[in-house]
């Protein structure tokens, strides 16, 4: 991987998880703690590969719950964990499954959109995302 590659890659996975950081305060000041969907979300990472998809299915509908929403941050809870776990996984396999299902959750977030600009600026978690994946592709994700 390319120096400046890499050091792209550090900084967004610092931002990432600050942003993560961020979400999980703001959703323990409105009164939803994050633990539960968080341990299921690091459950994924380990699982093997037959029980993994309905893990993933399962994670799904537990963060569609609204209470993991905070308007003021506007994002996809369960597509920061899917993400900031896929930037921390060791297995590369398992990184682009991580990386999928969050860029699944954040389009759907995106499409949700009341408004084009709201849309495009839920579109910039996709974008993200899929440029994370595309670096698998060149050879450099793994």
């Amino acid at each position: 991987m390319h120096v400046q590659a890499v050091g792209r890659l550090r900084y967004q996975m610092m931002n990432i998880q600050a942003e993560l950081n961020d979400y999980q305060d703001a959703l323990r000041r409105a009164g939803t703690d994050p633990v539960s969907l968080t341990t299921q979300a690091k459950a994924l990472v380990g699982l093997p590969d037959p029980a993994f998809e309905q893990a993933l299915n399962a994670f799904d509908t537990a963060a569609d719950d609204h209470s993991y929403y905070v308007p003021a941050l506007d994002a996809d809870y369960g597509s920061l964990l899917l993400e900031a776990l896929a930037d921390r996984c060791p297995d590369p396999t398992r990184k682009q499954q991580l990386y999928r299902g969050a860029r699944e959750r954040a389009a759907k977030f995106a499409s949700y959109a009341s408004s084009g600009s709201e849309g495009l600026a839920r579109m910039i978690d996709v974008e993200r995302i899929e440029r994370k994946l595309a670096g698998f592709n060149a050879g450099e994700g793994s």
